[in-house]
């Protein structure tokens, strides 16, 4: 029944509201027309005041209220609207008993909304009692029920959050068993597929970054490359899907070091970001344009093309200005703009004013000239700021605080810049237990510093540590692999200054059998030649 056909007082005023408030809400979720969702939202409160307490339609007109403020604070990011959609929804499930089969869907959606207040405050009891809705939603839905695979893939979301901010492995174990378990009933749709496929993709590479299990890491592609398969052009989530595969392309070119990976992941990254859906403004845009540019500076690092580093600074700079201070992704991106000034300083050693775009966040800086490299400090310590004790991003933080300062140090030659180096690389290093991804990384970081502290001071202690480290290194790579050359050279560069003569053992070590094993070098023995 149409609207003007239920003037105020008519019995069915309530559902015609309630009606028209759905219409526009789907119109809007077609047509991303705010101002067909906003009314739908006056609709749904209007709604809503017709059903008091006791009323038998005030649930679904609570639920429907809450849908459509959730989908505003998507758009808009008003955590207002998301606050009060909680509330409507808690409000919901208190109208219905507990193991009613309606509860499922408020129990989804409750916990939905409070993984996006999460993800926007990082409170970690609202993560937790996602997790415990998403629980009880999966009980609602038991095996052989044709809507199972949803509360499966909903509860490994969860888990991979909570993961990701207190970095207990059990959970990413129980995330990848659930996403398994939701792909072997077979899903309803290839949308639904496809997202199942990412998401397990997505924990298997975390698992890899975690454990270095190879097999996680070539299981994460080829099933980003099935999702992609799913999503033609035209397809809502190909964004998605490109990104993702090309970030487990990168993850394997870091650990084999094959540059056809890092070629083939910014081929996916630019198409993706050049996609129709992700204009400017896009929730999403700011994350691409982010490992866009990381990838561009880690080809850099290989070929040296300048235009990949300038670029790269370039889309930095564009990611950050997407993100107020206080953002929950500021850190990362903060870290990565961070690390491309200061690879920039030491190639062309320029010591200028940021962009006016970096200059205006500056609350306390106002009109100071910073050199990239002072500025690269700056960026990692507010970004550590943002990464406490237990977040999955720490150890790169205190590493990349480390690196920025051992390079002022190199400059400057303030002792205090050393010193904190590697209390930080020590504290990096901390964190990555064996097999993890950055572990090779963190080692010659270690080393590298000590190495440094030892020709300014002497202290033989700081130069038996340097070798232990350097040789260790190798070790954590196969034979072929870009980064155990590297290390190797690392360990030859810091024999060559010490001792020629053990310059020659490492290099007959290198070329022998590895039944002749390392020449045993320590302090002692490249102090008495």
């Amino acid at each position: 029944m149409a609207l003007r056909n239920c003037p105020p007082g008519h019995p069915s005023r309530s559902s015609c509201l309630h009606n028209l408030a759905t219409s526009l809400r789907k119109r809007f979720e077609q047509s991303d027309v705010l101002s067909d969702l906003d009314e739908a939202i006056d609709l749904n409160r209007a709604a809503l005041a017709l059903c008091p307490p006791g009323h038998s339609d005030r649930s679904p007109r609570l639920n429907n209220l809450a849908v459509s403020l959730v989908n505003r604070f998507k758009y808009g990011g008003v955590l207002s609207d998301l606050d009060e959609a909680i509330e409507l929804f808690q409000a919901v499930l208190a109208l219905l008993p507990h193991g009613h089969s309606d509860r499922f869907w408020p129990l989804n959606s409750l916990a939905i909304a409070l993984q996006y207040r999460f993800m926007q405050r990082k409170v970690l009891s609202d993560l937790d009692e996602a997790i415990d809705l998403h629980q009880a939603a999966l009980t609602l839905r038991p095996h052989g029920h044709s809507d199972r695979f949803l509360p499966l893939d909903s509860l490994a979301v969860a888990l991979q959050y909570r993961f990701k901010h207190r970095s207990v492995l059990s959970d990413l174990d129980e995330a990848i068993d659930l996403l398994q378990a939701a792909l072997d009933l077979g899903t309803p749709s290839d949308s639904f597929r496809s997202l199942s496929l990412n998401n397990l993709a997505t924990s298997l590479q975390e698992r890899f970054r975690q454990r270095g299990v190879r097999s996680d890491l070539d299981g994460s592609i080829d099933l980003h490359r099935a999702a992609l398969d799913l999503c033609p052009p035209d397809h809502s989530d190909r964004c998605l899907s490109l990104s993702n595969l090309a970030m487990s392309l990168r993850d394997r070119f870091k650990q084999r070091g094959v540059l056809s990976d890092l070629d083939e992941a910014i081929d996916l990254l630019r198409a993706a970001l050049a996609l129709s859906s992700y204009t400017l403004g896009h929730p999403s845009r700011s994350l691409l344009l982010h490992n866009l540019a990381t990838s561009l500076q880690e080809r850099f690092k290989q070929r040296s093309v300048r235009s990949d580093l300038d670029e790269a600074i370039d889309l930095h700079r564009l990611a950050l200005a997407l993100h107020p201070p206080g953002h929950s992704d500021q850190s990362q991106f903060l870290n990565n703009l961070a690390i491309s000034l200061q690879e920039r300083f030491k190639q062309r050693g320029v010591w200028s004013d940021l962009d006016e775009s970096i200059v205006s966040k500056r609350d306390s800086s106002k009109g100071v000239s910073l050199s990239d490299l002072d500025e690269a400090i700056d960026l990692h310590r507010a970004a550590l700021a943002l990464c406490p004790p237990g977040h999955s991003d720490r150890s790169l933080s205190l590493s990349n605080l480390a690196t920025s300062l051992q390079e002022r140090f190199e400059q400057r030659g303030v002792l205090s810049d050393m010193d904190e180096a590697i209390d930080l690389n020590r504290a990096a290093l901390a964190l990555c237990p064996p097999g993890h991804s950055v572990k090779s990384q963190s080692l010659n970081n270690l080393a590298m510093s000590l190495r440094a502290r030892f020709e300014q001071r002497g202290v033989l202690s700081d130069l038996d540590e340097a070798i232990d480290l350097h040789r260790a290194t190798p070790a954590l790579h196969q034979p072929g692999h870009s980064q155990r050359s590297l290390s190797l050279n690392n360990l030859a560069i810091f024999l060559i200054h010490n001792s020629p003569k053990h310059l020659i053992l490492f290099h007959l070590w290198i070329f022998k059998p590895p039944s002749y094993g390392p020449p045993q070098l320590n302090s002692k023995t490249i102090v008495q030649y």
